[in-house]
């Protein structure tokens, strides 16, 4: 039986709003599409466990709290710290990486990524420092790995066999369209 638990994460990011001053309407339009059920979300993927189709098993979406209550800076760059809750089991294993997912109508900055404590392991951190498009300009799912020094071939032959298949999905997609 598998014990069920949830794992808070911490993210780290900068609003476009807070960036550009000339286009805060993005921090109103994120807002309305947070309202709309369009947000930010999360996927954690095992580094340690392959899910039968020898892919690295995929956790349950979370999505980023309290985006719409957060009050950001109109006139300073400065960085935003969000929840969001894991839902995590034993089978899950230690996460290697994870898949984000901006659903929102602006970009933003994506600094940092922290759970923060997975039984047995301790905290995982992924230093992201990158510009996260919404979700219908990318081709692919975006994928950050977690800071590790060393991967196994296993674990990216697992990663990469994901995210072809992810690929592959999105392509099946957008030709249905």
């Amino acid at each position: 039986m598998e014990r069920s638990k949830r794992v808070k994460g911490r993210v780290v990011l900068m609003k476009k709003g807070v960036l550009d001053f000339h286009d805060i309407k993005a921090n109103v339009l994120d807002r309305v599409h947070e309202l709309l059920g369009k947000g930010v979300s999360l996927q954690l993927i095992s580094a340690t466990t392959p899910d039968p189709g020898l892919r690295g098993k995929l956790g349950k979406v979370a999505h980023l709290e309290r985006w719409v209550s957060t009050i950001t800076s109109l006139t300073s760059a400065t960085d935003t710290e969000f929840t969001v809750t894991f839902e995590w089991d034993e089978s899950m294993g230690v996460p290697g990486a994870f898949i984000i997912r901006n659903n929102h109508h602006s970009q933003f900055y994506l600094k940092t990524v922290t759970i923060e404590d997975i039984p047995g392991h301790g905290p995982v951190n992924f230093v992201c420092n990158s510009w996260i498009y919404p979700a219908h300009r990318y081709a692919h799912d975006r994928v950050f790995f977690a800071n590790k020094v060393t991967w196994s071939k296993r674990l990216l032959a697992l990663l990469m066999s994901l995210l072809l298949l992810l690929s592959i999905h999105k392509n099946k997609k957008k030709k249905k369209k």
